[in-house]
């Protein structure tokens, strides 16, 4: 298939020369693992995604979830540590400080603001305590440098597709309590429109293109 070929343009240039990378420390044991029970992922919109509200009661980088996952909220169609698939253009990768390819996806083609935000750690023992996971963290990450990237890990301000590309991602449900209180995340303009992220992504591949 042609996509397969796709070579998006990028701005934002290579990876900045010299930026330090070390494992984060909010939440990491959470950011970078999968739950026993996320064996089947949940098909979500995008758009419900992008709704997700904040938590009540969950304050900034609160002490009690800092090696524990969210318990279940009454009524809520998604939780956190959900395995969840979702679709939507991709419109940015940055390589974080702590070794995440931070990735912004949107619903719309034209604009990436009003994103959510999906994350892929560092497969490396340093920054992943599961090798289980190694295999599909450097899957995704592969596949961004090659097919969208030119063989180049991303800008750490963030390398922008001059053409989106459409994409299935596949990854868990977090919520980064760090950001509680803060102006909304996101690089180059584009605006995170939630707290909830997808964070370790497992997948990425691309998609047909919405209708």
């Amino acid at each position: 298939m042609r996509r397969l070929f796709i070579v998006a343009m990028i701005v934002g240039g290579a990876a900045a020369a010299g930026q330090t990378e070390k494992p984060g420390v909010e939440r990491w044991p959470i950011k970078t693992s999968v739950p026993d029970a996320a064996t089947t992922a949940k098909t979500a919109a995008l758009a419900d995604l992008l709704a997700l509200k904040d938590v009540a009661g969950v304050t900034k980088d609160d002490s009690r979830y800092q090696s524990a996952r969210l318990p279940a909220q009454p009524g809520a169609t998604f939780n956190e540590g959900d395995l969840i698939t979702t679709t939507g253009y991709l419109h940015l990768v940055a390589l974080e400080t702590d070794g995440d390819y931070h990735i912004q996806i949107s619903d719309s083609a034209d604009s990436g603001d009003n994103c959510l935000i999906v994350e892929v750690p560092n497969p490396d023992p340093a920054y992943v305590k599961t090798a289980s996971l190694f295999p599909e963290f450097e899957a995704v990450r592969t596949f961004i440098k090659t097919k969208m990237l030119a063989g180049q890990d991303p800008s750490s301000l963030g390398s922008v597709m001059q053409h989106p590309v459409f994409v299935t991602v596949t990854g868990v449900l977090f919520y980064d309590d760090s950001h509680v209180g803060d102006p909304p995340r996101g690089k180059r303009g584009m605006k995170a429109a939630t707290l909830w992220e997808l964070h370790p992504v497992t997948a990425l591949v691309f998609a047909p293109a919405a209708k």
